[in-house]
Formats: C-alpha cells, structure tokens, sequence
C-alpha cells in the first residue's frame, strides 16, 4: 500500500479524571490514617481528615460519605495489600523452602508498610462497623480469595484432596497473618534471631504436599 504519510493514532490514554479521582481517594486514606491515629475515632471531625489531605470538607464528603466508610475502605486497603502478597507467592513457578522464605521476606517489608493502616483500622473499626455481620463478610470474602489464588495450580496440588489442600492453604495464611500481626503490627518482641526461618518452617510444613524438596535445611 501506497505511504500516505498518515500517523497512527496515539492509543487512548486512561481517563485523567480518573485517574485523579484514585490519587485523591488514596490521599484521603493516608490523612485518615494520620488523623486516626492522633485522635480516637468517634473524636476524629471529617474536617480534620479534610485538613490533613489538603482538601475541602466537601471533597472528602465526595468520596466518603462517613467517617465508617472510611474504616471500610482502609481495611479494604489491607486485605488488598495482603492479597497481593499471597498472588506474588501463588504465581511463584514452584515452591521451595528457599522460595517461601524469599517471599516471606518480601511479605514482611508489605506489613511494614500497612501497619500504620492495620493498627487504625483495628482500633477503629468496633466504632465504625454497622454490623459484626458485615464485617464476617469481609473478612471470610477476602480470605477465600486468598485461598483460591494459593490452591489454582492443580499441577501443584496433584494427590491432594482438593477439601485439604484448600485447608491447608487456609491454615497457612491464618498462621502467616497472625505472626506478621502479632510482630510487626502489634510490635510483639521476639528473641530469636531470625523470626522468619521458624515461620518458613511451620509454612513448609502446613504446605509441604506443593513444596518441592530442594536440599534445603528444614
């Protein structure tokens, strides 16, 4: 075909108002946490989320409807930063003990990042939850998304009933949630030297039927 001289077309980029919507929603969530974290939570005005965020009073009432909405995004935010951990591991090639470690590793610095947020939610959400109900739904949703992503490899699982291959999934995040909760959120002092061998140990364990022998110790 004849050089008509013509350009492609620029592919389309993605909405800027959109993307600014996301970056503010996620600004406010950072001045709730500094707010949050400086005030008890039924204390905390939507102003003073609005005046950490840099923002007007109606902006945050934009995004927010109340300051319990707020709550449940901030632990949304949470089990979205767990899940992406757990998808980082379940899209490891094959598990080793080796590889758990390594993930455990990088797992950790994740919590570090959300604890500030994990201990505000914690602290706020009994005042903000419109009901125990809500918050079971949560929490069992995003856990069996957990456990979906961990047991999706059948070629992983070969053998294995797929009722226990689910639980131990499911055991092994519980386990992994409540150590990092514990150590890292709840600041938990430990005299070990290395906390995480011993949890790459009880994890190797819990999953042993997926994880691949690969001479390392333990």
């Amino acid at each position: 075909m004849p050089d008509t001289g013509r350009m492609e077309p620029t592919p389309p980029r993605k909405n800027l108002r959109e993307e600014q919507k996301l970056l503010t929603h996620r600004r406010l969530l950072d001045a709730a946490v500094t707010v949050f974290t400086e005030k008890p939570f039924l204390d905390a005005r939507m102003e003073d989320i609005a005046q950490a965020a840099g923002v007007t009073r109606a902006t945050v009432y934009a995004h927010f409807p109340g300051k319990a909405e707020i709550v449940d995004a901030l632990v949304e935010r949470v089990y979205g930063v767990m899940g992406e951990a757990y998808a980082d591991l379940a899209a490891l090639p094959r598990w080793t003990r080796a590889d758990i470690r390594t993930w455990l590793d990088d797992a950790a610095d994740r919590w570090r990042e959300m604890a500030p947020l994990r201990r505000v939610a914690n602290a706020a959400a009994p005042a903000a939850l419109r009901s125990l109900g809500e918050g079971r739904v949560q929490y069992v949703e995003a856990h069996e998304r957990y456990v979906a992503m961990l047991v999706a490899p059948p070629e992983r699982w070969q053998g294995v009933d797929p009722a226990e291959a689910r639980q131990r999934a499911l055991m092994a995040v519980l386990q992994t949630e409540s150590f990092f909760a514990a150590w890292i959120a709840v600041e938990w002092p430990l005299e070990t030297a290395d906390p995480l061998e011993l949890l790459a140990d009880s994890l190797c364990h819990l999953l042993a039927p997926a994880v691949e022998n690969d001479g390392t110790p333990g």
